[in-house]
């Protein structure tokens, strides 16, 4: 058995660690900013789509400044029923093909963020990680009625064959995992970083499109296939609801409107992205149908769940 010498996680008890093998190692640690929850939304996805087990768990005390970020609790007239206490876990996945990875999923940590990193790094030695892949998400001044465009960047160019930079250098606040892609990097381990763009105005809300730009370019990096047919019918139904609420709002209207030109003319002199889906990423009309009637089942569900008389306590 193969012990953690940093004293930052556990293996669950069934997991020998001499048996997991994985190409892949994605990281989508939240921190202050996941721009239309996009991270959330992809853990959500790849967990409730594809098979998948939890192989270690964080000792987060070690690593959270619970004052800093405080985590919610639930009062409920003359009690508090529920701590929602921060997490870090590391699972394995198997994509479509039977491919594993594994996914590194949770809050982004306060403290001890070189140890962290030092434990990581051990982690993609054990499993025989190849590529390790940061996922995250930031609000832009950019419209929801175009395409999401993606900052990638790498260790070494080479991982990102036809990449157009929107950027150049800068300084900014750090977050732990770009620091983790520095000391990988360091560390000649291979790193890909994709940060998807997410309209500033929808920064608060679910974003679906973000999440399927991500999920999209992961695949295009690392082969892996992952199922896109629910994400999508998730994403059609936010933007008719986000189309739904801007007829609402002649500023907002004009807003959205300004933003289209200021995209189409940024863009104008630049080949498009590759973030269309392909013809294999596109659901069947059967996959539609079947995602859709699970939407309405469950939209009928939450508003019967609201429309019900309150339960005595």
């Amino acid at each position: 058995m193969v012990l953690d010498p940093t004293g930052l996680y556990e293996f669950e008890s069934y997991i020998d660690p001499r048996t997991i093998r994985a190409r892949t190692l994605v990281v989508t640690l939240t921190g202050f900013v996941d721009a239309g929850h996009a991270q959330r939304l992809f853990d959500e996805h790849v967990t409730s789509t594809l098979p998948n087990h939890k192989v270690a768990t964080f000792d987060i005390d070690q690593l959270v400044d619970y004052r800093g970020q405080r985590p919610s609790m639930v009062f409920d007239t003359d009690r508090f029923l529920e701590f929602h206490a921060p997490s870090m876990t590391l699972h394995q996945v198997v994509d479509e093909s039977g491919v594993p990875f594994l996914l590194l999923a949770g809050q982004e940590p306060d403290l001890q963020w070189e140890r962290l990193a030092k434990a990581i790094e051990q982690l993609v030695d054990t499993f025989d990680v190849q590529t390790t892949v940061m996922l995250g998400a930031i609000p832009m001044a950019v419209p929801h009625t175009r395409p999401v465009t993606l900052t990638r960047h790498a260790s070494d160019p080479s991982l990102i064959p036809g990449n157009q930079p929107l950027f150049g250098r800068v300084q900014l606040a750090g977050s732990f995992p770009s620091m983790l892609e520095v000391r990988l990097a360091e560390a000649e381990r291979q790193v890909i970083g994709i940060t998807a763009h997410v309209p500033h105005y929808l920064a608060q809300s679910d974003f679906p499109d973000a999440t399927l730009a991500l999920l999209r370019a992961l695949s295009e990096a690392t082969g892996h296939t992952i199922p896109t047919s629910a994400l999508a019918v998730s994403a059609g139904a936010a933007r008719a609801q986000i189309g739904a609420e801007l007829e609402q709002s002649e500023e907002a209207q004009a807003l959205v409107s300004a933003l289209e030109e200021q995209y189409d003319a940024f863009h104008e002199a630049r080949p498009r992205p590759s973030i269309e889906p392909t013809h294999e990423d596109l659901p069947t009309a059967d996959d539609i149908g079947r995602e859709a009637e699970n939407f309405l089942r469950q939209l009928a569900d939450e508003q019967g769940k609201d429309d019900s008389p309150p339960t005595a306590v």
